[in-house]
């Protein structure tokens, strides 16, 4: 479902009105990453790039999502079911409470995909804003320009959008998410909910000290830039600690096998593949 609406929104906000149905093709790209997860998702995304690349007539806009696309799976390996949600992040962004992702983050079955989506969320959230041009936190790297200047050109693409996001701190919230997404479910165990709403307490203002510090640091950042990050860090405390609280949930965090001889590691999210 996820890759579905990605490419719905792709075919339909990133370039022209392409020459098939967007619907048609966002179903067909919904239902190989169901089949498949990984394979699915893979080609799927590939085939929105290259539809940006040629018909679309934008290949610097198509280098900028390959971008984001391309990241997802190496910072989460083996789990595409996974692979969409960093998407979620822009979104939370466009409407002021970004932070709140992190806090989804937390509820990834295992410490790598927690901190890995933790990461991806944040890189997905900068690129959006190169794409859309708007702040949906900090805002565009120092030196970014603007979309109409390449996304005409794939090699305009890469030294007017890409190198400023890799050339400046731009990128640096993406190890806080990842550290953060990690942290708060080794604290908040799911057994105590005093003592888990003590802890999201602690860890919100963690959130937001560190987007303060950032916002400070980053090039270009202002004041209102980080707008809705306490509401954010808060519903993204509130979010984790509930769910993990319901004793499901708590049960599978707690008890998840080890992989051992003759035996396979399982998690809440398959199958992967």
């Amino acid at each position: 479902l996820g890759a579905g609406l990605l490419a719905l929104a792709a075919f339909s906000g990133l370039g022209p009105d392409p020459s098939f149905s967007p619907v048609a093709a966002a179903a067909v790209a919904g239902l190989a990453a169901v089949a498949l997860p990984r394979v699915g998702w893979l080609v799927a995304a590939t085939a929105v790039c290259l539809w940006l690349a040629t018909e679309g007539g934008q290949p610097g806009t198509a280098v900028v999502l390959a971008c984001a696309l391309a990241i997802t799976p190496l910072l989460l390996p083996k789990a595409g079911m996974l692979w969409s949600a960093p998407a979620l992040a822009p979104l939370l962004g466009a409407v002021g409470i970004a932070p709140m992702f992190v806090g989804l983050a937390t509820l990834a079955p295992t410490p790598r995909r927690r901190a890995g989506l933790g990461a991806a969320g944040f890189a997905w959230l900068a690129l959006c804003e190169v794409l859309t041009e708007r702040d949906l936190l900090f805002g565009a790297a120092d030196g970014t320009l603007a979309r109409a200047r390449w996304e005409g050109s794939a090699v305009n693409a890469v030294g007017d959008a890409v190198v400023p996001l890799l050339s400046t701190p731009a990128l640096a919230p993406a190890l806080v998410w990842a550290v953060l997404a990690l942290l708060l479910p080794l604290f908040a165990r799911g057994r105590w909910a005093a003592a888990d709403m003590l802890v999201a307490g602690a860890w919100t203002v963690g959130l937001v000290a560190a987007h303060a510090a950032l916002g400070d640091a980053l090039s270009g950042a202002g004041p209102g830039l980080a707008q809705g990050v306490v509401v954010g860090a808060a519903l993204g405390a509130v979010v984790a600690v509930t769910v993990g609280l319901l004793p499901s949930w708590s049960y599978e965090r707690h008890h998840t096998p080890r992989a051992g001889r003759g035996s396979r590691s399982r998690t809440t999210l398959s199958p992967d593949r």
